[in-house]
């Protein structure tokens, strides 16, 4: 890879994360998006620990 390609790379992550983080709404449709999250709040099973893991109570 290039360094014109790395950086053109870097830009975009840039501009992708200038924008998922412009307001605590776009934020958590990102990581919804990306899987980390669910849509009811709770943490994607791939990233919480099922040891521990506790449901969210409903309302929340």
């Amino acid at each position: 890879m290039t360094e014109a390609q790395q950086n053109r790379i870097l830009e975009s992550i840039a501009i992708y994360t200038k924008e998922i983080t412009a307001s605590p709404e776009a934020a958590r449709a990102a990581l919804i998006r990306e899987g980390i999250y669910l849509e009811n709040g709770g943490l994607s099973p791939n990233y919480r620990d099922s040891d521990n893991y506790v449901e969210l109570k409903a309302g929340r």
